[in-house]
């Protein structure tokens, strides 16, 4: 990831790699609040019942496939990387709007697919909105901040999948009784 911040401030375009993250920071928010909304609006174009009935759908395939697979479904590929050729501010504005969708890259934990379902079971673009805004500015934030401070962790992902699966599983679980009443 730093790779893409880096590479956006060559050729004095930039000049800095706070500007260089601020785009893609701003890319990924912008990406995550367009497919925050149409999933909101996706979920408000269906009657109450069957919004309910496709989601508990969705959350059961979920909770089953956190409970059996160790690594999400997901397109297991890096960010294009023909992007670092652009030297210039679309390589981190591209990555950003990829890292924001969520699903275009790798996700690696279970616990994204809450982002999507609730978006879509809140059936409110803006919410649906603001709270793929929110996993976005963590996921890019967060990557940016720890490569920034040269954090790596041996294993991290792994390590971290024995706390996020079991979690994952609990909240799509927790959102039974909500969509329940719906039906």
């Amino acid at each position: 990831m730093i790779i893409m911040i880096t590479r956006a401030r060559v050729s004095g375009c930039f000049g800095s790699s706070a500007v260089a993250a601020a785009v893609l920071l701003f890319s990924a928010a912008g990406a995550a609040a367009l497919t925050g909304a149409v999933l909101g609006l996706l979920g408000s174009a269906l009657e109450p019942g069957m919004r309910a009935l496709l989601a508990l759908a969705a959350v059961s395939a979920v909770a089953v496939g956190a409970a059996v697979r160790p690594v999400p479904w997901q397109l297991d590929r890096e960010t294009d990387t023909r992007w670092l050729g652009y030297n210039d501010w679309r390589t981190a504005a591209y990555n950003g709007f990829a890292l924001g969708l969520g699903f275009t890259t790798r996700i690696g934990f279970w616990l994204f697919y809450l982002v999507p379902l609730t978006a879509f079971a809140v059936a409110d673009p803006l919410l649906g909105a603001l709270g793929y805004v929110v996993f976005a500015v963590s996921r890019v934030g967060l990557s940016a901040l720890l490569t920034s401070m040269d954090v790596y962790v041996t294993g991290g992902i792994t390590r971290a999948r024995m706390f996020a699966d079991p979690l994952a599983v609990a909240a799509l679980g927790a959102l039974y009784p909500v969509l329940m009443p719906l039906l």
